[in-house]
């Protein structure tokens, strides 16, 4: 009997290390495919931030040119210029042409998203993963709110000037016939005129603001998410 009791109590002792391994290869195989979905959502915030930066960078490129243009136009205001020029208006590169800059502001929140809905303690960082939902539920919606409230100006604005404009004429520019709309003459004595710069140069400047704040936080996130993508 002695014999045949040693004999179960090894059976149940090999039973038992045989469960407990399977569960440890099975927790392993677990922390596996957890780990790669963790890796592979955060590679793509982490691209989505990357195109976000570079977007926001061009935009803030666009609003520079369009503070330089509001500022030309303001300093011929200024020193009372009698004429204006031509050639303020006429190429494709022209201050008027930047005068009517305008951004599109958004952002890519589709990684960060589907993330939520399969579960933010996916992240197995518990410091990053609070970093993430303060940055995609709070500090990007506030900023897109701060930038669209001034860019909401942006077509009236637009409106505004062309309205200064003349009649439409053609003229031949570089042997092409070309259509053009003067300003008059005298559009640097006009009030409204110098009202519309100022709330345009207004407009550049506070986006431009928002934008500066914006771009470094976007790029010490995206940092993190490298740093722990390079964390094994």
């Amino acid at each position: 009997m002695g014999k045949y009791f040693k004999y179960a109590i090894g059976e149940i002792i090999l039973v038992m290390i045989g469960i407990l391994l399977a569960l440890q290869v099975n927790t392993w195989n677990e922390n596996n495919k957890n780990r790669a979905y963790e890796v592979n959502i955060l590679s793509e915030i982490s691209s989505a931030l990357d195109r976000d930066l570079s977007h926001y960078q061009r935009m803030k490129v666009r609003l520079q040119k369009l503070d330089s243009a509001s500022n030309v136009m303001l300093q011929h205001i200024h020193n009372k210029t009698q004429v204006f020029e031509d050639t303020l208006y006429r190429n494709g590169g022209s201050r008027w042409y930047n005068l009517r800059s305008g951004i599109l502001y958004q952002y890519n929140s589709g990684p960060y998203e589907a993330l939520k809905s399969s579960g933010l303690e996916k992240i197995s960082n518990k410091n990053l993963r609070n970093k993430l939902i303060t940055f995609y539920d709070f500090t990007f919606p506030y900023n897109a709110e701060m930038v669209l409230y001034s860019e909401s100006r942006y077509e009236n604005q637009v409106q505004k000037l062309r309205s200064f404009l003349g009649e439409p004429f053609t003229e031949v520019f570089d042997g092409n016939i070309k259509v053009y709309q003067k300003f008059p003459e005298n559009l640097f004595q006009d009030i409204e005129f110098l009202e519309l710069v100022n709330a345009i140069n207004g407009r550049a400047n506070y986006t431009i603001r928002h934008l500066d704040v914006q771009i470094p936080k976007i790029e010490k996130m995206n940092l993190e998410i490298k740093a722990e993508l390079n964390n094994p």
